[in-house]
């Protein structure tokens, strides 16, 4: 996915969105990765921090930046990039040490939430990192809300910013926000459409997976509530609601917040690649909806993405490998 994003260069060109075997393509996308690695490697000896951010580049193939011209990161987001930020100086100290104490969570609070392969595939080409990022073009604002931790051009890039008006943002912060807008990120690129997959969610109101649209559906979650009481694991997951709905897991504090399609998307190839076998069948057991939306994942992601999910999770787990008939479900 990450060889095929857009590139502005060819903006006076049309495209036409066309549809392949009931998903909807995309516009295909070039790649621009190459612009900064001798920037990169040059400055890869000034700094522990310059060091990590050229190990990332090796690794991912994305070019984490903090020294740029502002006509250059603005290029980036055609133009039309009007939010105020606060650059990092590298001759100050202090500078520096809040960059080092930011990519310190972005190692461990985002980066580390995904596998090397997936961010080597899926980052965007550039993430500029700068002190502060606001909302607006306002550098005067004292409303909290002035301040936001990250942003996308949904094309090649991210910002991501490390103040907000109490001070720096949280290691929580990181983890949820970065999550959230590279996930947006994630799922926009996508080559085709998941058409079907996004079909096949529960509709629910106030946008809870505890009431659902379908009454069916409202009564089957109080009906299975205590249904699987005996099971200790099952008991403490707390998304037995989502779960009924067809969800991976609920949002927001409570765990009731239905997911954005992006999330959604990620929740499954998090929920059939990156867990053992006996913990995957449990769920596909107990929940069918759970088992056919992952059918349809899998079919998509091996039609349009060309991968066996089914093959990445054997490969991770060799001693507790899943099956496709692991995902067998009947239909309540």
């Amino acid at each position: 996915m990450k060889k095929i994003l857009y590139s502005i260069l060819f903006a006076s060109l049309s495209f036409s969105l066309t549809s392949c075997n009931d998903e909807d393509e995309l516009t295909p996308k070039i790649d621009t990765s190459m612009e900064y690695e001798a920037q990169l490697r040059e400055n890869a000896s000034k700094s522990e921090t310059d060091a990590k951010i050229w190990e990332w580049y090796q690794k991912y193939g994305t070019a984490f930046i903090f020294e740029f011209e502002d006509k250059d990161f603005k290029w980036n987001w055609a133009s039309t990039f009007t939010n105020a930020y606060t650059p990092y100086d590298r001759n100050s100290p202090e500078d520096m040490e809040q960059l080092a104490q930011s990519v310190k969570k972005i190692e461990d609070g985002f980066l580390a939430n995904y596998t090397e392969d997936f961010l080597k595939r899926n980052l965007p080409f550039r993430i500029f990192l700068v002190k502060t990022l606001r909302s607006s073009s306002s550098t005067t604002s004292t409303l909290s809300s002035s301040w936001v931790n990250c942003a996308t051009n949904k094309q090649d890039a991210m910002i991501i910013g490390d103040s907000s008006k109490t001070g720096k943002f949280t290691q929580a912060n990181y983890t949820t926000n970065l999550a959230t807008v590279f996930l947006e990120f994630f799922y926009d690129k996508l080559p085709v459409e998941p058409t079907k997959f996004i079909e096949s969610k529960t509709e629910v109101k106030y946008k809870l997976v505890t009431t659902p649209n379908d009454p069916k559906i409202d009564a089957e979650i109080s009906e299975t509530e205590n249904l699987y009481a005996d099971d200790v694991e099952m008991a403490h997951r707390g998304w037995h609601a989502a779960n009924v709905c067809g969800y991976v897991k609920g949002y927001g504090m409570t765990g009731v917040t239905a997911p954005t399609d992006s999330q959604d998307f990620a929740d499954f190839l998090n929920f059939v690649t990156e867990r053992p076998g006996s913990e995957i069948r449990r769920l596909a057991q107990h929940y069918w909806r759970l088992a056919w939306r992952a059918t349809l994942f899998i079919d998509y992601y091996a039609r349009y993405m060309d991968e066996d999910l089914i093959a990445t999770q054997n490969a991770k787990f060799p001693d507790d490998p899943v099956k496709m008939a692991d995902f067998a479900y009947v239909r309540r």
